[in-house]
């Protein structure tokens, strides 16, 4: 009994070993609320990548993790692309052709911050909200939209940094936002799987979800 045991154990050791090596984690480093917004009202939500317009399988496997993540977590989630053509940029009139007819209570949005080989957020620093984030969601969008179309993505980096946030479609005010890192990712899915995770978690944890 004792050497099968051992035997099981000298077994596993490696495996146990090289998953904790090749997981990738996801922190979220500063976050920003608002603080006359009632929580506990969001149920469904819109989840919006902003992509590089050359890349709409990563918009599509981004988008579609971040909903995995939210319905796991009991909030009604849809993907941007699932209604509009990837190629179409968001103005207010796309929105509403677009996206009324679902009726979301909230608009979740991510793009690139940095991809650095060394950290250059430290947790624990001041997060102010971002510049073109607060007035509203399009003036974010399109300053999205620029970084996008001209940065790169994953390559022998370590650290991948996103942006996110939260608007409230009465009003269309922004009412979270959040930088976050994501370390040693090995591929894309690494960092949308830990990314969304991460995220969920701390909304649900704040009290955000009805």
């Amino acid at each position: 009994m004792k050497r099968t045991l051992l035997t099981l154990i000298l077994f596993l050791l490696p495996l146990l070993i090289f998953i904790s090596c090749s997981s990738t984690k996801t922190s979220i480093i500063g976050e920003w609320q608002e603080e006359n917004y009632q929580k506990g009202s969001i149920q469904k939500v819109l989840v919006l990548g902003i992509v590089n317009k050359e890349k709409p399988l990563l918009r599509r496997n981004f988008e579609d993790g971040m909903a995995r993540a939210f319905e796991d977590g009991g909030i009604n989630a849809t993907p941007s692309m699932d209604h509009m053509p990837y190629d179409v940029e968001i103005d207010s009139t796309t929105f509403e052709k677009y996206f009324k007819e679902l009726k979301v209570d909230a608009v979740v949005v991510s793009r690139l911050a940095a991809v650095d080989a060394a950290r250059d957020f430290k947790a624990g620093y001041l997060y102010t909200i971002p510049y073109n984030s607060y007035y509203g969601f399009y003036g974010y969008y399109y300053a999205g939209v620029s970084m996008a179309n001209s940065a790169g993505y994953l390559s022998q980096n370590v650290v991948v940094v996103l942006e996110t946030n939260i608007y409230e479609t009465t009003n269309k005010k922004l009412i979270w936002s959040g930088i976050s890192e994501t370390v040693e990712p090995e591929k894309a899915s690494d960092v949308i799987n830990s990314f969304s995770d991460e995220l969920v978690g701390r909304l649900k944890r704040e009290g955000y979800f009805k």
